[in-house]
């Protein structure tokens, strides 16, 4: 992204078009829009799913669904945020 953003800026100050970088910026605008919507799709199932435990912090019958359910969505956020990347964002990231 910081290279469509440093070429962005180039043609603003030159004023001249490139085909090829409005296209390669429409292709990386479309795939965020993606990433974010199955992002979205991931928070929902994740709200949807609820608590697997009870008040006392004991967990219920539907706990082993929730793990399952869970342990996928993780993966496919960890895979959409791309956390196996090195980025501004997660090269910080906190240990746990």
């Amino acid at each position: 992204m910081p290279d469509i953003e440093a070429r962005l800026k180039q043609w603003i100050v030159n004023g001249a078009a490139d085909r090829a970088l409005l296209e390669y910026t429409l292709q990386e605008i479309t795939e965020l829009r993606q990433r974010r919507d199955a992002l979205e799709e991931i928070l929902i199932i994740l709200v949807r799913t609820g608590f697997p435990w009870d008040e006392e912090g004991t967990p219920g019958e539907t706990f082993p669904a929730f793990r399952e359910r869970y342990q996928r969505v993780m993966h496919e956020a960890s895979g959409l945020l791309g956390l196996e990347l090195r980025s501004t964002i997660n090269r910080t990231e906190p240990r746990t």
